[in-house]
């Protein structure tokens, strides 16, 4: 019976077959074998499974980054472009102040980006030397 408080008894797979003597004849055998082999194989399945949807996370990071520092690009271009008609309402030291402030995070998240690039470019690498 369950007390209050207690997490109910998960329902996991069934245990391979341990046996602690040799099987007396050859169907227990091969019986113990494959449920060894098809305990082994979810196993691969499972960690494949993870490995991918960590890619995959990866990938859309990667690919947010890529399109934020793409638009922080644009204003920072935008900016650029406005600039003599800034330089006729203020300062120049102003002018070039919001242009540094607008490149500072596009160079920020094009860094976080090629870092992102990086990683994925390894975890792809150690994947194929493992195989």
């Amino acid at each position: 019976m369950i007390q209050p408080g207690e997490e109910p008894p998960r329902v996991t797979e069934r245990p391979p077959r341990v046996t602690e003597r040799a099987p007396d004849n050859p169907a227990e055998a091969l019986a113990v074998v494959v449920d060894n082999v098809t305990a082994l194989a979810r196993a691969e399945l499972r960690l494949a499974a993870a490995e991918t949807r960590a890619w995959l996370l990866r990938i859309g990071l990667g690919v947010a980054l890529l399109w934020l520092g793409l638009m922080l690009t644009q204003v920072f271009a935008l900016l650029v472009a406005l600039s003599p008609v800034l330089l006729n309402a203020q300062s120049a030291t102003r002018v070039t102040l919001v242009l540094l402030l607008s490149l500072a995070p596009t160079l920020l998240v094009f860094l976080l980006f090629a870092r992102e690039l990086r990683k994925l470019k390894e975890t792809t690498h150690e994947s194929h030397r493992e195989h």
